[in-house]
């Protein structure tokens, strides 16, 4: 997905600076400090719910 140059977040807006393999980089339009966001914080992906393990029988746990 294309990352977005400018967004805005927490009542701030922010730029585009760098991308890292974890996280990206963008610089405070006002203030001028940098922050960094994850992907799932800026929406780029959506987290993954995996659904519950219906192979376990739960007869054969033992207490």
């Amino acid at each position: 997905m294309k990352i977005p140059k400018v967004i805005s977040k927490n009542n701030h807006e922010y730029t585009f600076v760098k991308e890292y393999p974890n996280y990206i980089m963008y610089e405070d339009m006002i203030t001028h400090k940098k922050e960094c966001f994850n992907r799932q914080d800026l929406g780029l992906i959506k987290e993954i719910i995996k659904p519950p393990r219906s192979d376990l029988n739960v007869e054969k746990v033992k207490f």
